[in-house]
């Protein structure tokens, strides 16, 4: 993994997992430690067919183990649905992004970490579908809480203002361009 070698440390881990399940069941902590790591290996190396159904798998043992709301098997559906969105699937990508965000902000908020990312990810899925009017309508609000939270110069913040730019150029009739 320091590497960038994320295609073998995911090859390495597997092997590790196996061992560790038979010796400590498969749904030990340590075990759905190792097969998270070896999920996130798969999504860095580009693969995510892979890795959609280790998080997938994860959510659920997750869920089972810790219960459905808790931060590992949020993070996991929220991985998962990631994946899905790189995979092209994006209307399925969005429902699942959708559901995990009712439960963190229900749990945490609307502007923990957790759910600004969500949100953002979700904004963004809108905006690679050609969605823009949608994707600002996600995006707006979070840039509005994001100002108020974390104030208008952090880097965070910054993005998705620049993001708002661009979809208004382009909601306005101005030059298309990919936000940043």
């Amino acid at each position: 993994m320091e590497e960038e070698r994320y295609a073998q440390a995911a090859e390495v881990v597997g092997e590790v997992v196996e061992s560790a399940a038979r010796v400590l069941g498969s749904e030990s902590k340590a075990v759905l430690g190792l097969r998270r790591r070896r999920a996130f290996s798969w999504q860095l190396a580009g693969d995510h067919r892979a890795a959609l159904p280790e998080f997938e798998a994860l959510a659920d043992a997750y869920g089972r183990v810790s219960g459905p709301s808790s931060e590992d098997a949020r993070e996991s559906r929220a991985q998962a649905a990631r994946c899905r969105g790189e995979l092209g699937q994006v209307t399925e990508a969005l429902a699942s992004l959708h559901g995990v965000l009712d439960i963190v902000r229900s749990v945490d908020g609307d502007v923990s970490e957790e759910a600004v990312e969500l949100r953002r990810d979700i904004g963004m899925l809108l905006l690679a579908q050609g969605r823009a009017a949608d994707a600002f309508d996600v995006l707006d609000p979070l840039h509005a809480d994001l100002c108020m939270v974390w104030g208008p110069d952090d880097e965070f913040t910054a993005k998705v203002a620049e993001t708002l730019a661009v979809i208004r150029l382009n909601l306005d009739g101005g030059p298309a361009g990919s936000p940043a």
